[in-house]
């Protein structure tokens, strides 16, 4: 491959060579016929002016010295040869080769033109009725071929020049509007290698100004992306460890005690057992002690398992585990009314939909509790088509979705709101199922979480 610096001079040059070429062939094919015409007006005008210079010398014995004198003043003539041929001499057989000087023309280009054939007029010369010889009138391609051969000469140099300086001053033109293309490579090379701030100063024509522009815009929104996940990731890893701890906690405040009571209470049994006979009561006391630590170790990892995956979410559904979730939101917050509507069978969902869903309503309500500041929030489930395209392909079609709408009539979203760890946990699990999150303020007050998620068939789960 060419570069495009090379490709524009060699098209250039082409051209021009091309021009050139042609003007020389037209000038090549018209010049037989501009010599021939030119020969044949110059013989009819020296036949003319020989008849009236025979006229015009006074009667005399010989008039062929008066016209030796007179042509020889004339010196030689151009396109024509006058020659004066005393009586029976024969006139002589005219040959290019002769008449081809250092000045004119080469013989390749004779013979490519193709001169013609001169042509010859005698005019006899009489005075009182006696012959003194002829005036041999002979036309010479020659020199109407060498003007030719000298323009096409200039021609062929002026445009030789013009067409190197023209390459060259293409060349420098190019050069400089080229010149971006270098930091746009650069640039190009600093992002896939994963720098980050990278930015390119507009400059040169319009066209690499605005692809610099849309390379700072794709920069800062790598930019954008990179902090963002780093901070997702961070919070993440924040939310695990909290979580963790929790469970460390929990584990050590409640298992910890229950287990310490049924090994003490396992010692107690040995004991009792060892002795004969054998105390009902204590047997009683000692059962109901293990009785009550078991009851707390189960509703103790009850709590945890609801913690890490909604309860009955696999068994029940989706819409159970909502309804259960905001069974337990309306006793934690009473000043809020909760409102589920859900109008659809939600028992076809896969589970990993019905648990993205799950996570969004919780995150979104949540929210609600913490910065809305509303007296209502109302979640809507349903199914629907929307317009989804996949990634890498331009073709949308409609595919069948679970739309999801949170809203409040809270204090709203900020117009400069800038989206925190929840959201963007939300966003990112969303995308990840090939769905679609837009958050907006509502036509009065309050924010409104509008999230589609495309349904996938058996044979996406079976390949998935």
């Amino acid at each position: 491959m060419i570069s495009l610096k090379a490709g524009l001079s060699w098209l250039i040059g082409v051209v021009l060579l091309a021009t050139l070429l042609i003007n020389l062939a037209i000038q090549m094919m018209h010049a037989g016929p501009r010599v021939r015409a030119e020969a044949g007006s110059n013989l009819r005008l020296v036949r003319e002016f020989v008849l009236s210079t025979i006229a015009s010398i006074p009667d005399s014995a010989n008039p062929t010295p008066a016209l030796r004198r007179l042509f020889a003043n004339l010196g030689s003539l151009r396109h024509v040869d006058i020659k004066i041929l005393e009586r029976g001499e024969a006139p002589p057989v005219w040959s290019a080769a002769d008449h081809i000087k250092d000045a004119d023309p080469p013989a390749w280009f004779v013979r490519l033109v193709d001169v013609p054939s001169p042509r010859a007029i005698l005019v006899p010369i009489r005075a009182q009725e006696s012959d003194y010889g002829n005036v041999l009138i002979l036309s010479n391609p020659l020199d109407e071929l060498e003007e030719i051969w000298s323009d096409m000469t200039w021609l062929a140099s002026i445009s030789l020049v013009v067409t190197l300086a023209i390459i060259v001053l293409v060349l420098l033109l190019v050069r400089l509007s080229l010149t971006p293309f270098s930091a746009l490579q650069a640039g190009l090379a600093d992002l896939e290698a994963g720098k980050t701030g990278i930015r390119i100063a507009p400059r040169g024509a319009l066209e690499f100004r605005n692809i610099s522009s849309a390379l700072n815009s794709l920069a800062t929104t790598l930019d954008r992306v990179r902090q963002e996940n780093r901070d997702l990731v961070n919070e993440l890893i924040e939310i695990q460890d909290s979580e963790r701890k929790e469970i460390a906690r929990d584990l050590h405040d409640e298992a910890g005690p229950c287990l310490f009571s049924i090994r003490a209470a396992a010692a107690s049994l040995q004991e009792a057992v060892a002795h004969t006979p054998s105390d009902p009561e204590r047997l009683r006391q000692i059962g109901a002690i293990v009785d009550r630590a078991s009851e707390a170790l189960q509703s103790l990892f009850r709590g945890l398992l609801e913690r890490l995956r909604p309860k009955g979410l696999a068994e029940l559904g989706l819409e159970s585990a909502l309804k259960s979730l905001f069974a337990s939101w309306a006793l934690g917050h009473p000043e809020v009314e909760l409102r589920l509507v859900s109008p659809h069978d939600l028992s076809s969902l896969d589970e990993t939909t019905a648990f993205t869903a799950y996570r969004v309503v919780q995150e979104s309500v949540t929210n609600v509790f913490r910065h809305a500041k509303a007296n209502w929030a109302q979640v809507s489930v349903t199914f629907g088509w929307d317009k989804l395209s996949e990634a890498g392909n331009d073709e949308v079609e409609e595919v069948p979705t679970l739309t999801l709408l949170i809203e409040d009539n809270g204090i709203g979203i900020a117009e400069e709101h800038r989206s925190g760890m929840g959201l963007l946990g939300m966003r990112e699990r969303v995308q990840a199922l090939g769905g679609a999150m837009k958050v907006e303020r509502r036509a009065g007050d309050g924010t409104r979480v509008i999230v589609s998620l495309p349904i996938r068939d058996e044979e996406e789960l079976s390949s998935g």
